[in-house]
């Protein structure tokens, strides 16, 4: 199999990392996917979601991870591609057992496309007709030119995850392009034939949730955490020469060095980033997220490993030690919504939430590995 996205890591500066052994990093994301498979949602991997969407590509990560041993990846491949066979290879939306309107344009129903992208990348065959759809929506989107269809800050992660990796498997700078267009209108200043949100604060460097929370102080954790992954989506697979490729990096740096200065002492956030009193920590949705787009800054080198490693080291001890149970289940993760809620509990879990620990086990196993070398 031959993938054609990187798995490569460039760290400025020494490492010395006081993480567990990557192998364990990872055993930990496998041990509470599987924990989910097996206890939570037996005989439901037939869900096609936004909330399912982290959970699969989560998997195709640790699929890919050096150093995956200790658990079947044939057994995760085959779990990954019976999902996908059973959605045809379409966008949520398309079949009538999704319930998030309006169909296949709602970015919520987007996110189950790059899990096809990266299967399609792993497959050496590259069958096309896995990206198939995911390309025709993806044009007409482009041909209509609205920028009124993310209009919440979840939307970056739903479908940036997907316009990146379907801009890497075709290698057309069009659907960068039309990222960036999208994103603009929702999270900055953005054109103005349509609709804007400017969902980023300049003077808090963190994202509001939707337009109802402008100039408030209210930055919802997991809304963040969102904002976050997608970033890391436009760096990780848009080409170097990518004309917006410093506008994204600009902004990951301030939102990570505001996240920074925010983390609690446990080393996890809570639903709410600006009200810890009020929505005290951990909450394990959002702090996946951080955990996962701090390492990955310092992994591509934008980020000091001497600034940043204290603060995924921290991180990594919250969610491993804290949140992930013995019995493999991973807690503190607070339920669907929109806003900080007091509905957090050690037991609290998810697919999404899940989804969102692998992936931070797979950005924060490569620091690990890099600090043995």
């Amino acid at each position: 199999m031959v993938a054609l996205f990187s798995l490569c890591s460039v760290i400025v500066g020494p490492l010395v990392s006081g993480l567990p052994p990557s192998a364990d990093v990872l055993a930990a994301g496998h041990t509470a996917s599987q924990y989910y498979i097996d206890h939570v949602s037996p005989g439901s991997e037939f869900s096609c979601s936004w909330e399912r969407g982290p959970f699969v590509l989560g998997l195709t990560q640790l699929l890919k991870a050096r150093g995956g041993v200790g658990w079947n990846q044939t057994a995760t491949h085959d779990y990954l591609m019976k999902w996908a066979n059973h959605y045809e290879w379409k966008l949520c939306g398309s079949s009538q057992d999704v319930a998030d309107p309006p169909g296949i344009q709602n970015a919520n129903n987007q996110l189950c496309g790059a899990t096809y992208a990266e299967l399609y990348a792993l497959d050496g065959k590259r069958n096309k007709t896995w990206i198939a759809a995911t390309v025709q929506e993806f044009d007409k989107e482009i041909a209509s030119n609205s920028t009124s269809l993310w209009s919440w800050v979840d939307a970056l992660f739903m479908s940036m995850n997907t316009w990146s990796r379907i801009g890497t498997v075709t290698g057309e700078q069009k659907y960068f392009d039309q990222q960036w267009y999208d994103f603009s209108a929702a999270a900055l200043e953005g054109p103005s034939t349509d609709a804007t949100y400017h969902f980023w604060s300049d003077e808090h460097n963190l994202f509001y949730r939707d337009d109802r929370y402008l100039n408030s102080t209210v930055f919802w954790g997991r809304g963040n955490g969102w904002a976050m992954g997608a970033l890391v989506s436009a760096l990780q697979h848009s080409p170097p020469n990518d004309p917006h490729r410093a506008v994204y990096q600009d902004l990951f740096e301030k939102h990570a060095a505001s996240l920074k200065a925010i983390q609690s002492s446990d080393g996890c956030w809570g639903a709410s980033l600006l009200n810890s009193s009020g929505y005290p920590p951990p909450e394990t949705t959002g702090s996946s997220s951080f955990a996962y787009g701090i390492a990955y800054g310092i992994n591509s080198g934008i980020l000091s490993s001497a600034d940043y490693l204290p603060v995924v080291e921290s991180a990594w001890s919250c969610l491993n030690g804290i949140a992930l149970q013995p019995s493999g289940l991973f807690g503190y993760c607070q339920p669907v919504g929109g806003s900080p809620e007091h509905n957090v509990s050690p037991n609290s879990t998810s697919d999404f939430c899940v989804g969102l620990f692998t992936l931070a086990a797979t950005e924060v196993a490569k620091l690990a590995e890099h600090s043995t070398l």
